[in-house]
């Protein structure tokens, strides 16, 4: 056997006990994550059915917060519950995103451009997902109300403490796979030239 082959050989091994190694000291947090993300949207999912399927009870709130009353068609109920299905839909988009990033690095792929790619996926569905909620509420509240409400006359605003916390989160992790993506391809550059 010549040295090139006993030393390509020796790296195969190093290589698959490098993995091993690595899951061994994430795969728990992989995990975790995963399950976390279905959690959150089972939860938003179940919260929403749950505070949805009181008509009178939603609207009683929606009367208190604007100081109107509401008299909504079925059909407007329907559309208000429609436009917050589609903030879930974008809120699925980031669990399934999470979900491969997670199963990424599992497959042991945890600083290359893949990796990368899915942790700006991530990033940028969570950008979205803030984005999105905020302007469901806007949609849900004008629906209802029957008319364009920017502001409530008790000083509700759209836009809530927490937004900003998701949002800047958000730009974070699109900002790490941004580092990411230049490490991994100088990394290949690198592996190239040696």
């Amino acid at each position: 056997m010549s040295d090139t082959a006993l030393h390509l050989a020796g790296r195969r091994l190093a290589s698959a006990s490098c993995q091993r190694d690595l899951r061994a000291r994430i795969g728990w947090i992989c995990h975790a994550l995963r399950i976390a993300a279905v959690l959150w949207i089972t939860w938003n999912l179940a919260f929403t059915i749950f505070n949805w399927s009181d008509k009178a009870r939603l609207l009683q709130n929606y009367q208190r917060l604007f100081s109107v009353d509401l008299d909504v068609s079925a059909a407007r109920y329907a559309a208000a519950f429609a436009a917050i299905m589609v903030s879930l839909a974008v809120g699925a988009v980031v669990v399934v995103c999470i979900w491969r990033l997670a199963g990424t690095y599992l497959a042991g792929r945890v600083f290359t451009l893949d990796a990368a790619l899915w942790l700006r996926r991530t990033g940028l569905a969570g950008i979205s997902a803030v984005i999105v909620s905020v302007l469901v509420r806007v949609v849900i509240a004008s629906i209802l109300v029957g008319q364009l409400v920017p502001i409530s006359s008790r000083g509700y605003y759209y836009l809530l403490p927490q937004d900003l916390l998701h949002a800047i989160f958000a730009i974070f992790v699109f900002a790490l796979a941004h580092i990411f993506k230049a490490a991994a391809e100088m990394a290949e550059d690198q592996a190239q030239i040696v």
